[in-house]
């Protein structure tokens, strides 16, 4: 690791420890030229993992477009971006705990809206009606009934 500051290419890790629910590790870190101490966040790469769409497509995973889901979720909450990151990156941790290279945009779906359930009712009913494609009210209280089993 490259210092921030000195730009001297060894460090050692004075203290480190889980974050996000596991999918990151925070270190801080010390300069061996300089002596400063700076912070890092090391984090998983998933963009291994292929999603395979309701059509029958597959692309490769997007962080970003997990987070524009369950952002879109989420109306007039306020610093709701801290939320939404919170709610990726334990997606991610369970993505990458599935160890499967492709894996559905349904199973996806899956994961999101349990966490939404437990955090956000608002959020939860517009994420399941966006990923059911539920058009009336009928098809939206199957859909509610089958959660509360």
């Amino acid at each position: 690791m490259e210092c921030p500051f000195c730009g001297f290419e060894k460090t050692d890790v004075a203290d480190s420890r889980a974050t996000y629910a596991g999918s990151q590790v925070w270190r801080r870190r010390r300069c061996l030229g300089c002596k400063k101490i700076f912070t890092t966040y090391e984090k998983a790469l998933i963009n291994f993992m292929k999603i395979q769409k309701k059509n029958g497509k597959v692309e490769r995973y997007s962080r970003a477009k997990v987070y524009t889901g369950i952002y879109g979720a989420y109306l007039r909450v306020p610093a709701k971006e801290n939320v939404v990151d919170r709610l990726t990156d334990q997606v991610e941790a369970r993505l990458l705990k599935m160890h499967k290279k492709i894996v559905s945009s349904q199973v996806v779906a899956d994961i999101v809206l349990p966490l939404l359930r437990s955090t956000d009712t608002a959020a939860f009913v517009r994420y399941l009606t966006r990923q059911r494609n539920i058009t009336n009210e009928d098809q939206l209280l199957r859909e509610l009934e089958s959660f509360r089993k």
